[in-house]
């Protein structure tokens, strides 16, 4: 596997300043708790969406493999 490209490639923090500055009179009406809330109780509702994907998972695993690797060398 090689490395990692693009936004991958290193840690990143992003923010909403800009826009806040941009667009001041827009205010979020849904705090994280709440969002991540009605995201859970959506998936619930579906249960056909709460599967396991083994072949995602295989690549995921392999993909966090090469990475380890390659962040453990001395």
């Amino acid at each position: 596997i090689g490395g990692l490209l693009g936004d991958k490639a290193v840690s990143s923090v992003f923010d909403n300043s800009k826009i806040k500055r941009l667009v001041p009179e827009f205010n979020a009406k849904l705090s994280f708790a709440e969002g991540i809330r009605r995201s859970v109780e959506w998936f619930e509702a579906r249960p056909e969406k709460c599967t396991i994907d083994a072949e995602w998972n295989n690549w995921s695993d392999t993909v966090i493999a090469a990475y380890e690797k390659g962040f453990n060398r001395s």
